[in-house]
């Protein structure tokens, strides 16, 4: 097992330092044409492209170019036409390139923006000393089960899927990121998210609700810090998916996990560990298509008509 993982580790530093600038340079004499052109000219599916162009970038020994994929707070033409004069290339010849550049940037601009946002929401810590923390827990008392909350510390927490009787302690995984993707979910889906209440407690196949959704939280957040998210977010129509369009991929995963949940009729909770690990495939599989969305039918729906 070691010695295959040293292998694995050597064969890729030898490609990522040696063989692969090797090929660069000699497909680049052959073609004429550097690797950010030849993957706009040659690559007609536009997430794979942006994603080929992504990777590009991030393999670029230029820490300029690099850092295109890595931060945000850039301006999008400056870059391209400083790319271009880097790479020697004319406008007038390379028509095409410009464009589809620029909208490769835009796209990978706004994930990195998104997921620093996702990030130091997560980083931030439940406070019951912070007013607006206690405020947001209130309200998701309130949108949950649509009344008012008897006491702020009580067993009643365990109806809406709380271990203890004080819910900060749940949070401290996911911090305030938790938190405010169970309230997006009220706030977004009133009908779905009284719909899966009533299935978390069903008497054979319940489950603590929002345990598992705070589970869930750490389970998108994974996808998007690994970039796997890639392929939704730049099939998206939107030009530049935000904040909120993290959220809505929240409300998919904790919705089709609970779908999920009661199609697998698993014994007990204790198989929640593989039936999680099962649906994690499965969408990391659903990932790997260019044309990955997502989005439920009744979120499809809402946007539509939004």
């Amino acid at each position: 097992m070691l010695s295959s993982l040293w292998l694995n580790e050597w064969w890729t530093t030898i490609y990522a330092f040696l063989l692969r600038p090797m090929l660069k340079w000699l497909l680049k004499k052959v073609t004429g044409k550097c690797e950010l052109l030849r993957i706009t000219y040659g690559e007609n599916n536009r997430v794979q492209r942006i994603i080929q162009i992504e990777n590009s970038l991030k393999s670029s020994s230029d820490p300029e170019l690099k850092r295109l994929v890595k931060e945000w707070d850039f301006d999008i033409q400056e870059s391209v036409k400083k790319v271009m004069s880097k790479k020697d290339i004319i406008s007038e010849v390379h028509i095409e390139f410009e464009g589809k550049f620029t909208d490769s940037l835009i796209c990978i601009r706004a994930y990195n923006k998104m997921l620093e946002e996702v990030e130091n929401l997560r980083q931030i810590k439940y406070s019951a000393d912070d007013k607006d923390h206690e405020d947001r827990l209130l309200k998701l008392w309130f949108l949950w089960k649509g009344e008012k909350l008897p006491d702020r510390i009580g067993e009643h927490w365990g109806a809406l899927g709380f271990q203890g009787h004080d819910p900060k302690t749940d949070f401290r995984g996911m911090g305030l990121l938790g938190l405010e993707q169970l309230l997006f979910f009220a706030k977004e889906y009133p009908e779905e998210s009284k719909q899966i209440l009533s299935q978390s407690h069903h008497p054979k196949l319940g489950f603590s609700l929002a345990i598992v959704g705070i589970n869930l939280t750490q389970m998108g957040h994974s996808f998007l810090m690994k970039r796997q998210l890639r392929p939704h977010f730049y099939t998206l129509s939107k030009a530049e998916p935000d904040l909120s369009d993290f959220h809505q991929v929240y409300c998919y995963l904790l919705y089709e996990f609970t779908q999920f949940w009661i199609a697998e009729n698993p014994k007990d909770i204790m198989e929640f560990n593989h039936v999680r690990n099962k649906f994690k495939s499965k969408v990391k599989s659903q990932l790997k298509s260019s044309d990955c969305i997502l989005l439920t039918s009744f979120q499809k729906k809402h946007q539509h008509l939004l």
